[in-house]
């Protein structure tokens, strides 16, 4: 018997609708090849690689054509019969691809095209791009193939990523819904070009890694394995994807997992990615001799690694958003594909348990907006906090509400995941008031869910950059959102280091004083042991109490309340021995001269922007205070950057001056230059166990203070 295999297009989707035929019947693809009618034929045993079937298990179910076609050396025969078995017979589950829901989006098209020989092989690498604004281009000088070498002297984000093949994916999804041959035909040569120029080191240990083996960053090669799982998904049913073709990935995809096996990270976030990609290979390729202990192996490092790598509250303990998220997605994914194939006892409750409080953390990090498009008031309006490297443009719209709706389905008695998956149409939305994630070191205040809410995020740690690569010395810094504006965005990275001069960027990023913080001459920070004094709820207002020994001689203790849920004052207190000059640094939001104002003889700024959503920010202390604007920076991507205003408020203060005390009141308005208000200490000098002080804002009074 042979099969009808006949391409069929659906609303833009090639179907294929299989059926049985009588043995004089022959399987075409009719005028959807570009071929011609297509008829089977037995690549020569000398093309196949007979080595591949060694790493397989012929016993399988559906493999006895391939297992017969062995016994006689019959390797042309073989690698027909696996392609067929792939076709019809492997009998998996893959949940992370719908065939039939696939969708071909406008960037995804263009990224397929941009790779392509024609287009000078501008391939996508993460969000770098080239002054034009496209991708890079890695044409050679010749103009007849690749130079994998060329931008090697940029980012090393941008050498490490080119070799996760990022590109790929869409243009599978590209060939899929078009037919057009040109993607299968570009991914295939590409990725041979690149497995001939990249020969793989004997071992890639963490401590001594290679030096000219980048390509075989264990991380990069756990991307192309998983990226390999869901290629297998569009390609099967490609007439170009010839039996030769199908042995050397399978070949290549056997090589690639027992590489990761042998060159696993420790306490890291790219063990989890590892583990994950492990995972999937064993659970998708069964068929593979020892996928089995693929699995088994995978699962096990994911089920310890879910607890080593996590604080209790569910914070990575690398302390960065941005892994944390692609954390989550690792272990959802392989927990995932593992129930989809009968495999679901390789997680236990504990893992989703586990699982379940690193959802709180993005849940919650997450601003108001994150089920709108950003607007044209500017990019920096983003959804995720800048801390660290969160670089929050990698976290749109469509994925965060992705993600809302995938957390919603693994956990369906979460009746605020129900709410911000279906943007308030069901369930209940999750409590105002104060968050706090006391180990990962991160904090929320807001007064509602919905994009015209307020919330404050602040950051005040327990780890250094040099305990945690993706930390900055940043503690005690914030950002304000209000109705979908951000006010004081984080600095961000700018730069993953790798050169003398993007060493530098990354550096000068992590700066203390690139941070809307409390800093002593402008100098770094020398700790960040950050600690949570006390948090309270009240009908008048939401406390925060947060500190951190920033200096071994001077303490800097940040209280916020959120008044009338509806602006903020914060109190900054610098105590110690130390003298000195204490800054508090502002970082502003991008905007012309006219909406973005320091008013440095007023210690502080207003916004005024013509919808009406404006801030002012004033400054006030016991001591001569002395405002000086400065030139900030923003970015929200590697390598790109805008520039803002800043500017420091500096007190002088003498060794035996007890502390340094600073109150700022953030007060939302339409006419923000229109609006006074006023501040003083009720308290005559800084005391260790609270603080009393007197706020004057839209003509009334509010006594606020603390006791610890």
């Amino acid at each position: 018997m042979k099969f009808l295999r006949i391409p069929v297009l659906v609303a833009g989707a090639a179907l294929l609708l299989t059926g049985c035929l009588g043995d004089e019947t022959i399987s075409s693809s009719g005028d959807q090849s570009s071929k011609g009618p297509w008829e089977e034929s037995r690549p020569a045993d000398e093309t196949i690689d007979e080595e591949l079937f060694a790493q397989m298990d012929l016993d399988r179910p559906g493999m006895e054509a391939v297992r017969a076609a062995v016994q006689a050396q019959l390797w042309g025969e073989a690698a027909l019969a696996l392609r067929d078995y792939y076709r019809f017979s492997a009998g998996v589950s893959n949940p992370l691809v719908n065939l039939l829901g696939t969708t071909l989006s406008a960037a995804e098209q263009t990224t397929a095209e941009e790779a392509l020989p024609e287009n000078g092989y501008r391939f996508k690498v993460s969000t770098f791009v080239d002054s034009d604004g496209r991708p890079y281009s890695y044409m050679n000088e010749t103009g007849d193939g690749i130079d994998w070498s060329l931008h090697a002297d940029g980012d090393q984000e941008l050498r490490g990523q080119l070799h996760r093949h990022q590109w790929f994916v869409a243009q599978a999804k590209a060939w899929y819904m078009t037919g057009d041959e040109r993607f299968i035909t570009s991914w295939m040569n590409t990725y041979d070009d690149w497995w001939e120029t990249h020969p793989a080191p004997a071992s890639y240990p963490q401590a001594n890694p290679p030096a000219d083996a980048v390509g075989w960053v264990p991380l990069s090669v756990a991307a192309r394995v998983q990226d390999m799982c869901s290629l297998m998904e569009y390609y099967r049913w490609s007439d170009s994807f010839m039996p030769v073709y199908l042995t050397r990935f399978l070949d290549r995809l056997a090589f690639q997992v027992e590489f990761i096996k042998n060159n696993y990270w420790e306490d890291s976030n790219h063990r989890i990615s590892q583990a994950q990609a492990v995972t999937l290979a064993g659970l998708l390729f069964p068929e593979m001799k020892h996928a089995a202990e693929w699995v088994t192996n995978g699962s096990t490092i994911l089920n310890e690694e879910i607890v080593k790598q996590y604080y209790p509250d569910g914070w990575l303990k690398d302390n960065d958003l941005h892994y944390h998220i692609g954390s989550i997605e690792s272990f959802r994914q392989a927990m995932l594909v593992a129930a989809a194939n009968n495999q679901s006892g390789r997680f236990p409750a504990d893992y989703i348990a586990a699982l379940r409080k690193m959802v709180e953390v993005e849940k919650y990090l997450i601003y108001p907006n994150y089920a709108m498009y950003n607007n044209a008031a500017g990019d920096y309006n983003y959804s995720t906090p800048n801390f660290g490297d969160t670089r929050p443009t990698s976290w749109t719209r469509n994925i965060l509400l992705r993600h809302m709706r995938n957390y919603r389905d693994l956990f369906p008695d979460d009746q605020e995941l129900k709410w911000l998956a279906s943007q308030g149409a069901e369930g209940k939305a999750p409590a105002a008031g104060i968050k706090c994630f006391d180990d990962g070191g991160h904090y929320t205040i807001r007064n509602g869910w919905t994009p015209e809410s307020t919330m404050m995020t602040l950051v005040n740690c327990g780890v250094t950059p040099k305990e945690q690569w993706h930390r900055q010395w940043d503690n005690g810094n914030f950002e304000l959102y209000v109705a979908g504006r951000q006010f004081f965005p984080d600095s961000g990275v700018f730069s993953y280091g790798g050169t003398t001069e993007s060493n530098k960027n990354r550096n000068t990023y992590a700066r203390t004083d690139y941070h809307s913080t409390l800093t002593l001459d402008n100098r770094n920070v020398t700790a960040c042991r950050g600690k949570c004094l006390l948090a309270e709820e009240r009908a008048d207002y939401d406390l925060l109490v947060l500190e951190n020994p920033s200096y071994a001689d001077l303490t800097h203790r940040r209280s916020v309340w959120f008044v009338d849920k509806r602006f903020f004052v914060i109190l900054d207190e610098g105590y110690g021995a130390a003298a000195g000059k204490v800054n508090l640094n502002f970082h502003l939001l991008p905007g012309s001269d006219a909406e973005v104002v320091v008013d440095a003889e007023a210690n502080g700024a207003h916004t005024a922007f013509n919808d009406g959503n404006n801030l002012l920010v004033r400054t006030f202390s016991d001591a001569a205070l002395v405002t000086t604007e400065r030139e900030g920076h923003l970015s929200v991507k590697l390598d790109t950057e805008v520039s803002r205003k800043a500017y420091q408020v500096d007190l002088d203060k003498a060794a035996d001056d007890k502390a340094a005390r600073f109150i700022t009141v953030l007060y939302p308005a339409s006419d923000a230059a229109s609006e006074t208000v006023e501040a003083a200490f009720v308290d005559p000098a800084f005391s260790a166990s609270g603080a009393r002080i007197s706020v004057k804002a839209g003509g009334r009074i509010y006594n606020l203070s603390y006791t610890l």
